[in-house]
This record gives C-alpha cells, sequence and structure tokens, in this order.
C-alpha cells in the first residue's frame, strides 16, 4: 500500500496490534508521546518512528506535514482528537480514529464544513466501535428499508484493556443518550431495559449513551436509535445507583475513583482470553408498526476486530476511497465493511420480538 500514514498511539495495546497489522503500508510512521516507548514499538517493526506533544501544536503540524492519512490510536479521544484535527486541516491530512467517545463524535461533525474546505476527511470510529456496529445498522436498514426504529443491543466486553477502560470510566453519566425523531435527548441511566439473544438466550440489556445514537441517524436516515449494553441485574443496580449519585453529588468524584480503579487493570488482556473472546451485537428493526426483524453480528474480540477493520479502512483510503468531510465507516465503505475486514459475520434471526 503506497502512502504515508502515522499512526500516534502506536505504543497503546491496541496501538502495538495496528503497527504490526499494517504490514504492508509502505511508509507507516509509529508516534506517540513518549519517544522511549514509541521507539520500542518501531525498530522490531524497522519503522519509522517520531515523538511530539500534542500542547504543541507547531510542532504537531511538523510532524504530519506530507502524511496521507493520520491513524490516531490514543485515548481518551477528548484529549487527542482535537489537536491532532487541527494539524490535519492545516496539513491537508485525512484524520481517522478508534475513538468510541460519543461526545468526540459530536465535536467531530461539527467541524465538517472546516474539512470540506481542506479537501480531507473526518472519519472516526474506524476500529470495533462504532465500525461493527455501524455496519450492523445499516445492513439492517438495507434488509428492511421501511425500518423506523432501531434498537441495538450489545453483549458485555469479555476482555478490557486498561486504556479502553480509562475511556468507558469517563462517559459514566446520571442520564443515558437515545435518538427520538432525529433529535438527541436523556433519559435516567438504568431507566431503560430490553433483552436480547447474543447467541446463549434472552439477557437483558440497559440503555447507554453509545456512539451510535449520535451518528445511527446519519448513517442510515432512521430518526430513532437506542444503544442497549448487557449487564446483570446487579450491574444496573449499581449503574442506576451510580446516575442517581452523580446527580446530587456531581460526576468529578465518581470518575476520580472510577480512574484510580482503572490504573489497577493489566495494560492489555492476555493473549489466551483474546482469543477465545467474542462480541455479539443485535439490532432490532421495527417498521412503523413496530414490528420487529431480528438480525445478530458476531465478530472477534475488541482489539482485534478493532486492528483489523483499521487496516481494512487504511487500505481503502490510500487506494481513493474518501469523501472531504465527516464521514462514518459504513456509510462510506458500506455494510460489508465489517465482513471483509475478517472481523465479523451476520446472522439473520427470527422476527419475533426482542422486548
Amino acid at each position: 500500500m503506497r502512502g504515508r500514514v502515522i499512526l500516534y498511539g502506536a505504543s497503546g495495546y491496541t496501538g502495538r496490534m495496528i503497527a504490526a497489522q499494517l504490514d504492508e503500508v509502505d511508509e507507516l510512521v509509529v508516534a506517540g508521546r513518549n519517544a522511549a516507548k514509541v521507539e520500542a514499538v518501531a525498530q522490531p517493526l524497522d519503522r519509522e518512528w517520531c515523538s511530539f506533544d500534542l500542547s504543541d501544536r507547531a510542532e504537531t503540524v511538523f510532524a504530519l506535514s506530507g502524511a496521507d492519512i493520520l491513524l490516531n490510536a490514543a485515548g481518551p479521544f477528548d484529549r487527542t482528537a482535537m489537536p491532532l484535527i487541527d494539524a490535519c486541516l492545516a496539513t491537508g491530512t485525512h484524520y481517522l480514529d478508534l475513538g468510541g467517545e460519543w461526545p468526540v463524535f459530536i465535536d467531530i461533525m461539527a467541524r465538517d464544513e472546516e474539512a470540506r474546505a481542506a479537501g480531507i476527511m473526518l472519519l472516526p470510529g474506524v476500529g470495533l466501535t462504532i465500525a461493527a456496529t455501524d455496519c450492523l445498522l445499516l445492513r439492517a436498514v438495507e434488509l428492511w428499508p421501511d425500518t423506523a426504529q432501531l434498537d441495538l443491543g450489545v453483549s458485555r466486553a469479555q476482555v478490557v484493556s486498561r486504556g479502553s477502560a480509562t475511556s468507558m470510566s469517563g462517559l459514566v453519566a446520571p442520564t443515558a443518550l437515545i435518538c427520538r425523531d432525529g433529535e438527541l435527548c436523556e433519559v435516567p441511566s438504568g431507566s431503560l431495559a430490553k433483552a436480547f439473544d447474543f447467541g446463549e438466550g434472552m439477557s437483558e440489556a440497559v440503555a447507554m449513551s453509545w456512539a451510535d445514537v449520535v451518528t445511527g441517524h446519519f448513517t442510515t436516515g432512521v430518526p430513532n436509535v437506542t444503544v442497549y449494553n448487557e449487564m446483570r441485574w446487579h450491574e444496573r443496580a449499581t449503574y442506576r445507583a451510580t446516575g442517581l449519585g452523580m446527580g446530587f453529588t456531581g460526576r468529578n468524584a465518581f470518575r476520580a475513583v472510577g480512574g484510580l480503579i482503572t490504573r489497577t487493570l493489566r495494560e492489555g488482556p492476555p493473549e489466551v482470553a483474546r482469543g477465545s473472546a467474542r462480541f455479539s451485537m443485535v439490532v432490532e428493526a421495527l417498521d412503523p408498526w413496530r414490528r420487529p426483524r431480528l438480525l445478530r453480528l458476531e465478530t472477534l474480540d475488541g482489539y482485534g476486530a478493532s486492528a483489523r477493520i483499521a487496516e481494512e479502512v487504511v487500505r481503502r483510503v490510500l487506494a481513493g476511497e474518501s469523501q472531504p468531510g465527516f464521514n462514518t465507516p459504513a456509510r462510506l465503505m458500506g455494510s460489508s465493511l465489517v465482513e471483509t475486514s475478517g472481523a465479523g459475520e451476520f446472522e439473520t434471526l427470527s422476527g419475533r420480538s426482542a422486548a
């Protein structure tokens, strides 16, 4: 694959996986903030490397000069996305990231006109989140064009890295975000529940603020989108209690505790655990008369799936598959992206309701 690609956050758990996955990219530059860690990734791969701090705009712009693609794997993305996008706008570099933090998607969507004027693409969410679920939602609408509502259920993560947990802990809030009639609105945390069959019988899931609530309408045109995450009864109770507590005390204290807990986690899950882990996602596509149609997507573990999808997206963008402005993975590359990358497979289920 010809073209210059800068992978920022290459020394993180997922970043290292993607650096190895992009072995066919002729000019891959592994990058990050910590020079020693980045060099340790670059040397075994025999790759060019560089380090720069995003607080220094001039240094960031210099590092991105001449690059075709910047792939951001450094979370939390609410700290890294905007400085890198600023530099991409200045250098004419396409911006991709692995982010799944819904507020960041809103911020990136707001920069659509700037990106169009600069002739660059803003394509966040090219990892498991949101690429896989984005493909699932779009495939459902392709199968059933009369869909009026999309209810997406996501199974619990079987393996979690420290970086992913840190990003998720920053999103805990007293309310959950849903999309109704094309508008974002909030409901109390833990107040909406639905059951889905993730492959082992019906399991309860609870509405949470996932990025697909923000992007689902954009990708599919369907104005009603809710995302549910699988939870056991005690997990739902804890989630609801945390939300209520935040309503009284504010978010900072709870998030500080969450941050302390995530620091105790391993940087990445054991390879054996990763190899056997899977994600299952189910979408219930309701027609205007609320009749349900069900579609399931099973993927590799979050990290393996992210590496494969990111590699496929980079390959296709280098081949010229891009559009100036904001976009989503499935809207740009189609619902088959998750399949062609080798990250997951679809399965149509019976039409019975998952409610």
